[in-house]
């Protein structure tokens, strides 16, 4: 519309394999040691844009060398767990409505999941999204456990949601591996003196360039004052980490993630690479109330203006 903004800028972008969930953006100069990919591997591809602070995410699961089509869909484990995410994906559009809670979208996943026989991942949060803010107050749990537990609260109208679903073949309780965090978050409520000079490089850099939102190591020119740089604010908590978690070697974690919005007319999905059902096959059904949410519409009926009274019957 004529107006100036910001120039748009990505998140970290992070390729997960097989039973790694999330957060795994490796450094040029460690990228041979990640193992080649091979027919039949499980892919997540998982990234976000802003522009002028407006924020849109999405993350996507594909299966390495797959030529599955509807009239050979893939089937096993691989159509079970896809199709799982595929509709929790979806009940999650028809759930995510302005007037439900919070709590009402974990209870329909959660049946989901337990239809299908695969796990929720613990600890996979959906934030409300603002200009400028990733993480919200309103948080949607995917999966409850004792020791993480949300607030109730109710959606409403022209909120944004980022919409976190991820599944696993394993227990759903991923674990954070050896590996070298890369992607990190900038405390802006924490401030120090760093001492060194690496620290100040990599500090007034992120203060530059992503002072709220995430971002990765290999943004920075110089790779190496950053991997050194980062070691100080981290303990000083001048940024924070996000550790790539990992199920155990031989599960199979599908992620998907999504941008809605809850407009007047419905809620709305507009991030995200359309999956064909029809390409995976699984000898499970939803169950009734699943089949219930699945049947309802995202946009709302439109209601007919009433028509004015006849000047005779005035």
């Amino acid at each position: 519309n004529g107006q100036t903004v910001e120039k748009g800028i990505g998140f970290p972008t992070c390729i997960s394999v097989n039973e790694c969930v999330c957060h795994n953006s490796p450094l040029e100069s460690e990228a041979a040691s990640q193992a080649p990919l091979a027919d039949g591997d499980v892919v997540k591809i998982d990234l976000g844009v802003h522009i002028d602070g407006f924020i849109a995410v999405v993350a996507h699961s594909l299966i390495v060398g797959s030529t599955a089509s509807p009239e050979a869909p893939q089937d096993g484990p691989l159509g079970n767990i896809f199709t799982a995410a595929h509709v929790c994906s979806e009940v999650a559009t028809k759930m995510v409505r302005s007037g439900n809670t919070n709590i009402q979208v974990s209870a329909a996943l959660k049946q989901v999941a337990e239809t299908y026989g695969v796990n929720l991942v613990a600890g996979t949060l959906s934030h409300q999204m603002k200009r400028y803010v990733i993480d919200g107050n309103k948080v949607i749990l995917l999966r409850e456990e004792t020791e993480s537990k949300v607030d109730e609260c109710s959606l409403e109208m022209n909120e944004v949601y980022a919409m976190d679903v991820a599944l696993s073949t394993g227990e759903g309780k991923p674990r954070e591996s050896e590996q070298r965090n890369t992607v990190f978050k900038r405390a802006v409520d924490k401030s120090y003196r760093l001492k060194m000079r690496a620290s100040r490089y990599l500090f007034n850099e992120v203060n530059s360039k992503f002072p709220t939102l995430p971002f990765t190591l290999r943004a920075f020119e110089d790779e190496r004052q950053a991997r050194m740089g980062v070691v100080e604010c981290l303990k000083h908590d001048l940024v924070h980490a996000y550790p790539a978690l990992y199920e155990r070697p031989g599960d199979i974690v599908v992620h998907f993630k999504f941008t809605l919005l809850l407009l007047p007319s419905g809620t709305v999905r507009i991030t995200g690479v359309p999956v064909n059902p029809a390409t995976f096959t699984t000898d499970k059904t939803p169950d009734e109330a699943t089949a219930a949410i699945l049947s309802q519409s995202s946009k709302k009926k439109k209601r007919k203006p009433k028509k004015k009274k006849a000047a005779a019957e005035e």
